[in-house]
Formats: structure tokens, C-alpha cells, sequence
């Protein structure tokens, strides 16, 4: 599960983007928790477009936003048996920019956070979005079973996509099962993974997050 993130504009985010074909200026973003507005960028009309959408997914045919049940992640190994994400997966996928997240490590005295990101460019999650009432558009992380570095950490992870990989779910003529060999738990590039004050925890707190004492970053993959 990903409940917290950041997206932070530089000019790694600028060429990342770029490579997508998408300009676009992101908001900078810290600590980053379910409901809140988030950048997205999804393909519609042959032309790749980045909006602000709700990190909460609210379907179409639903009576309108709720939080009753959790749909900020989507797990990849059900979205084709889920009346709420079948639906945005077969045409309504979309990317978000990224530039870390947050893991919540289960320890012997209770869990720590651990903040994941990559050393020079910023990654891009796989999601799914949904325009409800004509009005209100909304997203969901896509998440799978986490790769083997990541493992001593939690046992999901978001669907990390590299530029090939992005454009590919984002392509609307791209056949479904083309899509699963991105859900593989692999890491597309290499990640740092290092230990975070407790601060992170309060969803209020929208600064960065602050490294524990002597705390070391780990390579991931």
C-alpha cells in the first residue's frame, strides 16, 4: 500500500516529462495523502494532457465521492474483476509523477517510515483515473506485489514505470494483456530507500521529510 508522497519540480521532472510529451508546470508537494489533489497526466484524443485529480478514486457510476472504502490503491491483480477499476483500466489509465514515497516498515516496537526515491530523476506510478458527474476527476495508485528489494520493507509497492513502459500505458490502443508484464515486481531503475523522522506520520506536516539521525540511504535493486 502507498499512502504517502511527494512531487517535487526540478529540471529532472521537466525532461522526465518531456520525454512523455507532456509540458507541463507541477505544483511542488510534500507529504501528499489520500484525497488530496494530486498532477496526473493521461492520454485522451491521441493527445497527452496533465490534470489536477483527487487521489481517491470516485467511478463514474457512483453517487459521488466516498470514503467509505479505500480506493486510493488499486491492486493490479484484480483490476479486470473490479466493477470500480475495470472499467478505468480498460480506457482511463493514467501516470503520476513522482518524486518519493513512503513505506511504513513493520518493526519488533511498532513501524518507522521509510522514505523511497531515485537518486537523479523522478519516477512515475501507474494509475487509473475517473470523471465523476462531469465534474470531479479522481485517481488510484496501481500497486503489485513488491519487488525482492523492497520486500524487507513492505510487501507492496506502486507499479513503477520508465519512459518506455509510461508511454505504453498510456497508449489507449495498447491491448490489456500487453499491461501485465508491467505489473512484474521489478524495479524498472534503481532506488535509494532511507529511514525518516516520525513527523512524516501527521498527513498535516507539508514539509519534506526529514532523514533520522546517522540514518544511511540503502540501494534498492
Amino acid at each position: 500500500m502507498c499512502g504517502r508522497y511527494s512531487v517535487v519540480p526540478n529540471p529532472g521532472m521537466s525532461v522526465f516529462l518531456g520525454e512523455l510529451g507532456v509540458s507541463a508546470s507541477i505544483p511542488e508537494q510534500y507529504n501528499i495523502a489520500p484525497t488530496e489533489s494530486v498532477p496526473i497526466i493521461y492520454e485522451q484524443d491521441g493527445q497527452r494532457e496533465c490534470h489536477l485529480a483527487r487521489w481517491w478514486l470516485t467511478p463514474s457510476w457512483s453517487s459521488g465521492p466516498s470514503t467509505k472504502y479505500a480506493m486510493f490503491n488499486a491492486r493490479a491483480e484484480t483490476l479486470n474483476a473490479s466493477r470500480a477499476y475495470k472499467g478505468p483500466f480498460s480506457h482511463k489509465r493514467c501516470v503520476m509523477p513522482v518524486t518519493s514515497f513512503i513505506e511504513w516498515q513493520k518493526l519488533d516496537d511498532g513501524k518507522r517510515p521509510i522514505e523511497i526515491y531515485r537518486a537523479d530523476k523522478p519516477m512515475l506510478f501507474a494509475g487509473l483515473w475517473d470523471c465523476w458527474n462531469e465534474e470531479l476527476i479522481s485517481c488510484a495508485i496501481v500497486t503489485t506485489t513488491a519487488a525482492k528489494p523492497v520486500e524487507p520493507i513492505h510487501n507492496r509497492m506502486p507499479v513503477l514505470l520508465d519512459a518506455a513502459g509510461a508511454k505504453q500505458w498510456l497508449d489507449t490502443a495498447t491491448e490489456l494483456h500487453d499491461l501485465y508484464p508491467l505489473f512484474e515486481n521489478r524495479l524498472p531503475y534503481e532506488l535509494l530507500a532511507r529511514p525518516v523522522q516520525q513527523g512524516i506520520n501527521n498527513s498535516r506536516n507539508k514539509t519534506a521529510a526529514v532523514p533520522t539521525e546517522a540514518s544511511q540511504a540503502t540501494v534498492l535493486g
